[in-house]
């Protein structure tokens, strides 16, 4: 499953990147508006917004893909995902960020998504 997951989280990381990228242009033309408002300006704004709202909309949808496989997504930006599983007897997550060959970190469900422990053969052992 994780060549899925893998293009997935690429997939949200590039439209993530784009997101950025288009609210820096929104807030300069809010900016820009106070000095040039017009119908151009407002054609301007409602196109960059629309296009914005796309892309949050298509973030959404991955993120119901991403999770119809039973991962969670944790930071789109980053392509962080984990997947439920129970370690030693208690709930646990694997823990893959995009870029990862595989997937070799985990934590407990009762610790935050930065506290990453490097799997040892140790921890996959009941």
């Amino acid at each position: 499953m994780l060549p899925l997951v893998r293009s997935i989280a690429s997939d949200i990381c590039q439209v993530f990147r784009s997101v950025i990228g288009r609210r820096a242009d929104l807030h300069r033309i809010v900016r820009r508006g106070t000095l040039s408002a017009g119908p151009l300006y407002d054609d301007e704004l409602a196109e960059s917004r629309a296009d914005l709202q796309e892309e949050y909309d298509q973030i959404w949808k991955y993120r119901e893909e991403i999770e119809s496989l039973g991962v969670l997504l944790r930071q789109p930006e980053e392509g962080h995902v984990e997947f439920p599983t129970v370690l030693l007897g208690r709930e646990a997550f694997f823990s893959w960020h995009l870029g990862e060959e595989s997937i070799r970190y985990w934590r407990s469900a009762d610790s935050p998504a930065t506290s990453r422990r490097l799997l040892a053969a140790d921890d996959l052992s009941d």
